[in-house]
């Protein structure tokens, strides 16, 4: 009997941990959204370190256009729910989306570094098709572009 409730209470411990995980306070959906796309140019930058050829830049590059195109619909959401991130000093978010923005500061850097080992591909016509797909989908991609 004593191993069930330990049981019960191990599950309903992780169940609240479990709900607990989503971001809160004003900009919890944005916050969200934010973790989302640092992930998705995260997995990005990853596949292109790991890139050996044109066809994987290619697929690194196709993936990151779907994964972009998927939280077009959010972005735009959140674009119309907060106006005034078209105006945000990027330098000095608001204390709730700092650490967000340092992790897109960081992303970013990273992503130029990375971008070098690309450069030798970029005529290659597989990776400049991807290239051009990607653009269409990140333009319908909402805030971070």
């Amino acid at each position: 009997m004593m191993k069930k409730i330990m049981a019960v209470a191990v599950v309903t411990v992780f169940a609240i941990a479990g709900f607990g995980c989503k971001p809160a306070g004003k900009y919890g959906d944005l916050k969200e959204y934010l973790n989302d796309v640092i992930k998705a140019n995260e997995d990005y930058i990853s596949s292109l370190e790991k890139s050996n050829s044109a066809k994987e830049v290619a697929e690194a590059i196709t993936e990151l256009g779907n994964k972009m195109e998927k939280l077009s619909k959010k972005g735009e959401d959140i674009e119309k729910k907060y106006p005034e991130l078209k105006t945000m000093d990027k330098k000095n978010p608001p204390k709730e989306l700092k650490e967000e923005f340092e992790k897109l500061e960081q992303m970013a850097q990273k992503l130029l570094t990375v971008s070098m080992k690309m450069m030798k591909y970029m005529m290659d016509p597989e990776v400049m098709k991807a290239s051009q797909e990607m653009a269409k989908k990140m333009g319908k991609s909402g805030v971070v572009k």
